[in-house]
């Protein structure tokens, strides 16, 4: 995409930009290589055309094992959105979170029953002889987590979601089927606040926007996944929102699109 960007007036400026780069604790590995590509494209690439400058960082990037461009996936990558906890995802039985119940009694360690053999096994070779394992004096097995943290643990079948009235943000509770009584009177305590949660403020992306201005929408459109939005708290990540903390506002690049 055609972008605009005048030069850094010195070495100097491109060093304190690297330097905030690499110590922004937003920016991962991937993001961190995207944005210093984008800087040396956009600043310091000798015989850069102006309306060349992510065209030239997808060449610094290069191009992935099955021939994808490493630039198309980092942009897509940045783009703002909220992604959901893992725990608040879709699970298989067996697979969610335990259950969050509270446990009535101590929970205690009960090996199954070996199923009943009709013809004794015999054993094809002999297994090598333990020597055990050795215990030493004082020892104290650590406590079960569910003891520790008094829930009852067992597999769960119920999930109720619980939003931040401050951030939108998703917090997953998992019932079992023995405790539907708690998932019902969870889902009933979180349902009004539920309906006036704000939208979920972004937690991934918005880097390129926090360092370079241009329009940056379409860029996103362009590279993110068709069912991507702009979210309605901006797409720079040094705007959105923080519940007990502020951001400051610095500087960016100006890039123009054609």
């Amino acid at each position: 995409m055609a972008q605009e960007l005048p030069r850094l007036e010195n070495a100097e400026a491109h060093a304190r930009l690297v330097h905030r780069i690499y110590t922004d604790r937003r920016a991962c590995a991937e993001s961190r290589e995207l944005l210093l590509a984008v800087a040396y494209a956009s600043a310091l690439a000798p015989a850069v055309p102006a309306n060349r400058v992510l065209s030239h960082a997808a060449r610094l990037l290069g191009r992935t094992s099955t021939g994808r461009s490493r630039l198309a996936e980092l942009v897509a990558a940045d783009a703002p959105r909220y992604e959901r906890p893992r725990e608040a995802g879709d699970w298989g039985p067996g697979q969610a979170p335990g259950c969050q119940a509270p446990r009535l009694r101590p929970y205690v360690y009960r090996p199954r029953r070996p199923a009943p053999a009709t013809e004794a096994a015999v054993p094809l070779r002999q297994p090598p002889a333990s020597p055990g394992a050795r215990i030493p004096p004082g020892y104290v097995p650590p406590i079960d987590y569910r003891n520790s943290q008094g829930v009852c643990g067992a597999d769960s079948h119920h999930k109720v979601l619980e939003h931040d009235p401050r951030t939108g943000w998703v917090t997953a509770h998992w019932f079992c089927r023995r405790h539907a009584d708690h998932a019902e009177r969870v889902a009933a305590q979180v349902r009004e606040q539920n309906a006036v949660a704000p939208e979920p403020i972004p937690n991934r992306g918005g880097l390129l926007p926090s360092y370079f201005k241009t329009d940056w929408e379409e860029v996103y459109r362009h590279y993110a996944p068709a069912s991507w939005s702009p979210p309605s708290y901006g797409l720079a990540a040094d705007a959105w929102p923080t519940p007990g903390s502020s951001l400051p506002k610095r500087s960016r690049l100006r890039l123009i699109t054609d």
